[in-house]
């Protein structure tokens, strides 16, 4: 079994914001007992934050074995980052509601992904990301398309490494705290 995860992408905050509010994140999940303070290298890619006391309240069923695991830690991101969901199926445009497919017969990306796919790395590299549907014309940003699977681009995100899915509520409360539109991201 190989490992999974979930972000909760801030696809609305600056990057001036991003470390107020990856702090104040940190410390509101640390005092509820969602995680423990103390940062490890129980995530990949860096160091995390292991399961707290009081992890089962995000999640919608705990699991014993998630403790177990050497990979069961909570990263916070802050810098330009792409949460994907491990692949894009298709987008919708805001504006005129025509789908792009993103994948051809035989599920690899197609020339409408490859298109997209230099708008992120535009975006990534400190320019707008913003991608002209090829129905309406109009220019569209990344975090405008409607993704499927859900994609979210910012500067701030929480990743949680092999969890159980969390719970919507949870999701409700993360988003409320942060005061900004999220996008839950997974693959």
């Amino acid at each position: 079994m190989g490992d999974w995860f979930q972000s909760i992408a801030d696809v609305e905050a600056t990057a001036d914001e991003a470390d107020g509010l990856a702090a104040a994140t940190r410390r509101w999940l640390t005092e509820s007992g969602i995680i423990i303070g103390d940062a490890t290298d129980c995530v990949l890619g860096g160091l995390g934050h292991t399961p707290g006391p009081n992890y089962a309240t995000a999640v919608t069923e705990p699991h014993a074995s998630l403790l177990t695991l050497r990979t069961n830690g909570v990263r916070f991101d802050t810098g330009r980052t792409v949460f994907d969901s491990m692949g894009a199926d298709e987008v919708s445009c805001p504006h005129c509601g025509r789908r792009i497919v993103l994948r051809d017969e035989q599920g690899s990306p197609n020339a409408a992904w490859h298109d997209l796919a230099e708008s992120i790395g535009t975006w990534y590299a400190g320019g707008s990301g913003e991608h002209p549907c090829p129905s309406c014309t109009r220019p569209v940003g990344l975090n405008e398309w409607s993704w499927s699977p859900p994609w979210g681009f910012g500067y701030f995100g929480v990743t949680f490494w092999n969890w159980p899915p969390l719970k919507p509520e949870f999701l409700t409360e993360v988003a409320a705290r942060l005061g900004h539109r999220t996008v839950y991201a997974y693959g």
